[in-house]
């Protein structure tokens, strides 16, 4: 469920007559910023306000740095240069003059991340037709689930659902607010289970 997954699909080669078979990444979706912001927020005491702000922050503080001729090192998570392209034309006299001009970032991931990446080994995977994932199919995914588990975190929600955690936990919150599911715990322990019959009287 938390692994990486792939498919194999068949490539030409450089003299377009023979195939290789090329591993492709079947991506579960993209995190955006306000997933990470409530990942993060959830983890510490920021607010995801705060987090959200200190990622702007550092992108500008990368960004001005790059741009003035330093490389930017981020322990643990990589390393950042300034990525240049050279520009090659011709003057007046004929004379061939070059120059760059920069063309985005270089990024060489830490060993760190590298590792965390490594953690599994990807799972191979046959493509199948995309079915629905509204609403309705996303809950009935979580009930069956909860017939078979005492409780369900947002992890597990976002991952029998392919979604991301920012849409599981949307969801979750609807559910929790119809009364579907009941939540318990705090912050990153909290999981959600369904309600407890009444006792009768």
């Amino acid at each position: 469920m938390g692994r990486i997954k792939f498919g194999v699909y068949k490539t030409p080669k450089g003299n377009g007559t023979e195939q290789q078979a090329c591993a492709r990444l079947l991506s579960k979706g993209t995190m955006r910023m306000e997933e990470i912001c409530e990942y993060l927020s959830d983890s510490c005491s920021l607010t995801s306000a705060d987090v959200k702000g200190a990622i702007e922050a550092l992108t500008t503080y990368i960004g001005r740095n790059l741009s003035n001729g330093y490389c930017v090192e981020l322990e643990g998570l990589g390393h950042f240069s300034p990525a240049l392209k050279t520009v090659q034309r011709t003057d007046e006299k004929g004379r061939t003059v070059y120059s760059a001009k920069a063309d985005g970032v270089n990024f060489r991931c830490s060993k760190r991340l590298r590792s965390l990446v490594n953690k599994d080994r990807p799972l191979k995977i046959k493509r199948e037709n995309v079915t629905s994932n509204e609403l309705p199919d996303r809950k009935q995914k979580m009930l069956r689930y909860l017939q078979n588990n005492p409780y369900i975190n947002l992890t597990d929600y976002a991952g029998i659902n392919h979604c991301s955690r920012y849409r599981a936990a949307e969801d979750m919150k609807l559910f929790t607010e119809d009364g579907t599911v009941i939540k318990m715990g705090y912050r990153t322990h909290r999981v959600y289970s369904l309600p407890q019959e009444k006792e009768e009287e």
